[in-house]
């Protein structure tokens, strides 16, 4: 996509809850998402960004580990089973 056609973009996050862990999750979710975009325009530019690129997939790795955690399944919980919602 040509520089010049590019629409700048503004990005706003608002949670709206009273419990900490939800909000947690969905912070997670949001980041996540945000994370996955940015790499997609690392990908898309020329450019060296070796160590932003490294970040993001570090990023990736810890809210993919923590995905049980984050969606509210965490492992110490007996007789739940199945997959994450968070990712």
């Amino acid at each position: 996509m040509p520089e010049d056609s590019k629409e700048s973009k503004e990005y706003a996050i608002s949670i709206n809850t009273d419990d900490i862990r939800e909000a947690i999750a969905e912070a997670a979710s949001a980041l996540y998402t945000l994370t996955e975009e940015a790499l997609g325009s690392i990908e898309d530019q020329d450019i060296d960004e070796h160590e932003f690129e490294v970040f993001l997939l570090d990023v990736l790795g810890v809210l993919t580990r923590h995905a049980e955690q984050l969606s509210g399944q965490d492992s110490s919980c007996e007789g739940r089973q199945g997959q994450s919602s968070f990712i």
